[in-house]
């Protein structure tokens, strides 16, 4: 499972490193800024916590719970938010939507759980 868990990590730190890279196309979005701290604060979380996966299954949920909270912050805040930037700048808009939907059809953490159960 915890590899499972690395590939989520991985396509929420590609998004989140597009973001970063073209901060300038979105910087005057206070709407945007605040969806992207709070996604970052829960990606550093999963990082923090993913080295203990598997150690304490309480560990395992709280993971779950980080990547939910991150995958709702993607999909109600962020992604709404990305069409306001379509036209200052297209490939930013592509890059980002390209690192969003790596993986994102098979990997839904519940199911993980399941699977893994």
């Amino acid at each position: 499972m915890q590899n499972s868990f690395e590939r989520q990590i991985v396509r929420h730190q590609a998004v989140k490193a597009r973001c970063e890279a073209k901060s300038e196309v979105w910087r005057h979005s206070p709407a945007f800024q605040n969806a992207f701290e709070d996604y970052c604060a829960c990606l550093e979380n999963l990082v923090f916590l993913l080295p203990a996966n598997g150690v304490f299954n309480s560990v395992t949920k709280v993971i779950e719970l980080e990547l939910q909270v991150a995958d709702t912050i993607l999909t109600t805040e962020l992604d709404a938010l990305m069409e306001q930037f379509r036209s200052m700048d297209a490939p930013f808009v592509a890059d980002y939507a390209a690192a969003r939907s790596a993986g994102s059809a098979e990997e839904n953490p519940a199911a993980m759980l399941a699977s893994a159960t």
